[in-house]
């Protein structure tokens, strides 16, 4: 029962962010999936960045939020991994 309510508030966000795409953009569960792509690239990309470590738990960070749906939250700290490795949100 539990999973087939997450997965009914999973629907219901994806379904309706692009009523208000420009708002809802960066935190949806797209906006999560692509983040989570660039900051896997960056952290692949800069290993020996004085702020890896950080960065990657950061990574674990946003993952966690967007799997349980906050995905604002997620995205934050996404943004953040990615500006720990000097990299360019796009």
């Amino acid at each position: 029962m539990r999973y087939a309510i997450l997965a009914a508030g999973v629907v219901a966000a994806v379904g309706f962010g692009p009523l208000n795409a420009s708002a809802t953009q960066s935190a949806s569960l797209s906006g999560c999936i692509d983040m989570a792509d660039q900051v896997k690239s960056a952290l692949a990309s800069n290993p020996q960045s004085p702020n890896f470590t950080e960065a990657h738990k950061q990574q674990g960070y946003g993952r966690e939020f967007c799997a349980n749906g906050l995905y604002q939250n997620g995205v934050d700290h996404y943004a953040q991994a990615l500006k720990l490795l000097g990299a360019q949100k796009s």
